[in-house]
């Protein structure tokens, strides 16, 4: 073989190999199973000293230090939402926008949870372009003593006129509270709560840790379910009226 012809093979099998490694670059990898996106934990953390932990339902909703609902502090964050106690003052407002509720906003006493300090409503009144006078109704608030003994508060927007559908599209997915279940139907049961309420309550208490609960009675009398940070299911009755 000639040193032309030896140059030529040489050749011809460097670009055989070119092209072979360029298929093999080229060729897509499997990709193999693809991981599933973890649903968010919107339970209650683990709580060290000097901490809160603010939730509401619904999640995704202002938190504001004091009990006004347009302080002129900004806002700390969005529950659920972790603070320093030294961040907050003697009481904190859950402030939830129309678009937020889903609906249109109830009247602010509406709200069936007798374990916060006082409800507020958000009315915006201004002058359009044109010079007329226009009223907006934007937002309710809820707002809540901060207690040393008890880090954990969760805002309920839950109202009489809430279904049990409505009540599952306004709580967060998954099951973010944990606790026994042992004996809570019988103890519902014992308040007068409906069957149909004890069922859907406790599901949708591990999902978002509180829910107001009616009984034999309907809306005139109520309970409130609250999840502690112990694992435990506390059932509150309303205060008694001072006579």
């Amino acid at each position: 073989m000639t040193a032309e012809m030896t140059r030529r093979t040489v050749s011809v099998a460097q670009a055989v190999f070119a092209v072979l490694l360029l298929l093999v670059w080229k060729t897509p990898m499997s990709a193999g199973p693809r991981t599933r996106r973890p649903t968010p934990d919107y339970g209650i953390p683990r709580l060290a000293p000097g901490l809160f932990w603010v939730s509401s339902v619904p999640i995704g909703l202002e938190v504001h230090s004091g009990d006004s609902p347009t302080p002129l502090k900004k806002v700390l964050g969005r529950t659920p939402l972790l603070v320093k106690a030294r961040d907050l003052d003697r009481f904190v407002t859950v402030t939830i926008q129309k678009a937020e509720f889903g609906k249109d906003l109830p009247n602010m006493l509406a709200f069936l949870d007798f374990t916060c300090r006082m409800t507020h409503s958000t009315i915006f009144q201004g002058v359009d372009a044109g010079g007329k006078d226009i009223q907006e109704d934007r937002a309710r608030a809820i707002t809540y003593p901060v207690r040393p003994d008890s880090p954990v508060i969760i805002a309920l927007f839950q109202t009489k006129d809430h279904s049990l559908a409505d009540l599952d599209r306004l709580y967060p997915p998954g099951a973010n509270f944990r606790f026994s279940e042992q004996n809570l139907p019988e103890r519902l049961a014992k308040k007068g709560v409906p069957p149909e309420f004890i069922s859907a309550g406790i599901r949708l208490l591990h999902r978002g840790g509180k829910i107001a609960l009616p009984s034999a009675r309907g809306w005139d009398v109520w309970s409130i379910a609250e999840v502690t940070p112990s694992g435990q299911v506390e059932l509150l009755d309303p205060p008694v009226p001072a006579k």
